[in-house]
């Protein structure tokens, strides 16, 4: 029996997608994104879009410290196209590095409580913007990534929000920069401050 228990729950976990974020349906058209992104995400997160439900998903929250660049950009792309407003709310909530990407794909984007963050690199929440950086280990420490980084840049110009790429460049390398409200919304990264 206890064979069995194994067997099944190793072909439940071989045929799921892979995924390192969640997905929440808040109900009433909302939705959460929380988690690092991982290859293979943008499927999860189609695939999500796409579950029948009594009402479209029309904005989604986010909440993430970011993780795989190529993952930011499809989902990014999938939330442009499917028309979504983007929400991060700055008194709990961080949006990092790739989820930035994610964040300005929304066709109206809210920084919630972004008046309340402390601009440059001493807050913990809001949005967080950096470029691109290599996996590092205990060997080999995590590295800037041009390639990345330009993969950033192209995404924030392609959604319009080309100041985006101006607050990626004002991080250090190992911290992130985090725009208030009012520099959010003079850069267009943000059209409100208000909860959607």
């Amino acid at each position: 029996m206890q064979a069995l228990f194994f067997a099944v729950s190793a072909l439940c976990l071989l045929s799921a997608p892979a995924s390192a974020v969640t997905l929440i349906d808040r109900g009433n058209g909302e939705a959460e994104l929380r988690g690092a992104f991982d290859g293979g995400d943008e499927e999860v997160f189609k695939q999500f879009l796409a579950q029948p439900r009594a009402r479209k998903i029309h904005v989604l929250w986010l909440h993430s410290h970011g993780g795989r660049t190529s993952a930011g950009t499809g989902i990014g792309k999938l939330v442009r196209r499917a028309g979504l407003t983007t929400a991060v709310d700055a008194q709990g909530a961080y949006c990092d590095s790739a989820c930035t990407l994610v964040f300005v794909a929304g066709v109206r984007r809210h920084y919630v409580n972004g008046n309340g963050v402390l601009e440059g690199d001493a807050s913990l929440t809001g949005l967080g913007f950096r470029g691109s950086f290599l996996r590092g280990n205990a060997i080999n420490p995590a590295m800037r990534s041009d390639k990345g980084t330009q993969e950033m840049a192209n995404h924030y110009r392609a959604m319009g929000v080309s100041g985006a790429i101006e607050l990626m460049r004002k991080a250090a390398i190992s911290t992130l920069y985090r725009p208030n409200g009012i520099t959010a919304m003079r850069l267009r990264i943000a059209t409100s401050l208000a909860a959607p």
